[in-house]
């Protein structure tokens, strides 16, 4: 379900909430449902290079070294 963002065009109220495909959401603030999506921001990716954290090194036996997730 995708989070969206909307301006009541009743009272003003902006809002976020989860919507599911043929769902029609209200306004929390005064129950109307004549809205305005606003535009969402998206994160953009992360860039590879010298800040990004190093990826995992084979390990002595082949497993990765040094992974949170191999270090128990």
């Amino acid at each position: 379900m995708p989070i969206y963002g909307y301006e009541c065009k009743k009272c003003g109220s902006t809002f976020q909430t989860l919507v599911r495909s043929g769902e029609t959401p209200e306004c929390p603030s005064c129950g109307a449902v004549e809205l305005e999506q606003q535009l969402s921001l998206i994160a953009s990716p992360a860039k590879g290079g010298e800040d990004s954290p190093p990826m995992c090194s084979p390990g002595p036996g082949g497993g990765c070294a040094g992974c949170p997730a191999m270090m128990g």
